[in-house]
């Protein structure tokens, strides 16, 4: 395993890496630099739980046979913690002996309508107006007022001649002076009230009164005292060292199977021995118990990891790990190098950019 290199080991693999078998001593010599960075990556995924007391109520008689039930206080009642802790859910239970039924207080399961304010109808609204006569001279005799118009004078009845399509006033009466569309009221017929300007309550419909919400019209309901004990997965993480070896490293040593990993299914379970002693105080600081919690799982990978440089190869740092059949080498452009090319590319945009700008 990566623990079990040692740093002849390490140089040997790299020698063979850069064609030179069996001259790892040789690199040493040369001053090669071995830099041991050991990896971590742990996942924790607690189970955390809250509990909670409140005051239920249902209307009606309602059934609470079906809820589990608990007695004295609800901290004390031991509720079982899930077998997954990553999944959440909500125990729900009931004080025992605190359930009853009682009157609502309302009347008889009914309340006065909010809408008409229990007078079982609403005010109509005017209708549209006519569309033959604009509602000017709906008719001749009253105005659609119902009583005779005072600015006109007396007519001998032999004298008077009916106005040629008009008909009966539905106001005054009086035949032969209203619109015929509207007779006489100046406004179409009202198709919600027929013109007598009251329509129905559309929520108590007439009845003046409504189904009390509270108890869904049975004038009772049922209370207790609810308890809740949630269970929620909270989840931390912790990788080291900081700052990560780079990416293509990870991504190599993971795809190899270099990593050692192992699961712990309890707080308190011995961490694997094979962990680095640089990362054990970080590591138990992670695992400590959290308040309220209840259950665990911690998955944690670690891999023994060596950065070697040679003073024959600045531009490269070599990263050894422990692969199936000996320990495996990844190439890395140093840092130098990369600051070189990045230098570099730099100056080729810049160059193109001024091309560009001078054509």
């Amino acid at each position: 395993m990566a623990d079990s290199l040692s740093e002849d080991d390490i140089l040997e693999a790299v020698a063979r890496h850069v064609g030179r078998p069996g001259q790892g001593a040789q690199l040493r010599r040369a001053g090669a630099d071995i830099t041991r960075l050991p990896l971590l990556d742990l996942r924790v995924v607690r189970c955390v739980e809250t509990r909670t007391t409140r005051r239920e109520s249902r209307p009606g008689r309602f059934d609470t046979s079906g809820l589990p039930t608990y007695e004295g206080d609800l901290r004390d009642h031991p509720v079982e913690p899930p077998k997954d802790p990553a999944v959440a859910r909500t125990v729900e239970l009931v004080l025992r002996d605190s359930v009853r039924t009682v009157p609502c207080g309302c009347d008889d399961g009914r309340q006065p309508c909010s809408r008409c304010r229990g007078k079982g109808k609403l005010r109509c609204d005017i209708g549209p107006v006519c569309p033959a006569c604009k509602g000017v001279d709906p008719c001749a005799w009253c105005d659609g007022t119902g009583r005779r118009r005072t600015d006109r004078a007396a007519a001998e009845p032999a004298r008077e001649k009916p106005p040629v399509g008009r008909t009966t006033c539905v106001k005054c009466r009086k035949p032969h002076t209203a619109c015929p569309e509207c007779e006489g009221r100046g406004a179409e017929k009202c198709p919600r009230c027929d013109d007598t300007g009251f329509r129905a309550c559309p929520v108590c419909e007439g009845a003046r009164t409504t189904e009390h919400a509270p108890c869904e019209g049975t004038g009772l309901v049922t209370l207790w005292t609810g308890g809740s004990v949630g269970q929620a997965p909270v989840r931390a993480s912790l990788k080291l060292p900081e700052p990560a070896p780079p990416l293509r490293v990870r991504q190599q040593t993971g795809r190899a199977g270099a990593w050692e990993r192992a699961t712990l299914a309890a707080a308190g379970a011995p961490l694997p021995d094979a962990l680095d002693p640089a990362h054990l105080k970080a590591v138990e600081s992670a695992l400590a118990p959290r308040r309220g919690e209840v259950a665990r799982r911690v998955d944690i990978g670690w891999l023994r990891l060596a950065a070697v440089t040679t003073p024959d190869d600045p531009d490269h740092v070599f990263y050894v790990f422990p692969g199936r059949e000996g320990p495996d080498v990844l190439p890395v452009w140093s840092r130098r190098r990369s600051l070189r090319v990045a230098a570099v590319v730099a100056v080729v945009v810049v160059l193109v950019l001024l091309v560009v700008a001078l054509v």
